[in-house]
């Protein structure tokens, strides 16, 4: 018995150890690059929660910098900065005012995906002077113009 109690930790240590799972970041989308951002893209916003379109948008996008017009009335245009961030674009704007809210001044923040020619996001726009304050979500979807 003793003999069978001192072969317990060789056969453990001996045992062929299992190979991990592959990682999962490795099989992940891969990084996302300015030459996928850059371009034309029109799209729509919709609220968050709602399937209703709020505005048709044209997004002129390169080198760090997004222009963003509205089609509706009134019409509306915003700057953004962004950066790449993994398979994503993180982007803000400065403080502007924004028509639609009757002259309130906010800041804008979004996170767009890529795939292919298409971009799907989420953002929400913050009162300027209160930087944690949101007065709304909304999400986007659009399509890289040739």
């Amino acid at each position: 018995m003793r003999r069978f109690l001192l072969a317990v930790p060789l056969v453990f240590a001996c045992a062929k150890a299992e190979t991990p799972p592959a990682d999962s970041a490795a099989m992940a989308t891969p990084a996302l690059t300015e030459a996928d951002v850059a371009g034309t893209w029109t799209g729509t916003i919709m609220m968050e929660g709602s399937d209703s379109v709020m505005a048709h948008w044209t997004d002129i996008c390169g080198a760090g910098t997004c222009r963003l017009t509205t089609q509706e009335s009134p019409k509306d245009t915003v700057s953004s900065t962004y950066v790449i961030a993994g398979d994503s674009a993180v982007g803000t704007s400065p403080a502007y005012a924004d028509p639609q809210m009757g002259g309130t001044m906010v800041t804008d923040h979004w996170v767009a995906r890529v795939s292919g020619g298409t971009v799907t996001g989420t953002g929400m726009m913050r009162l300027a002077d209160k930087p944690d304050s949101v007065v709304m979500r909304y999400r986007f979807t659009g399509t890289r113009q040739p």
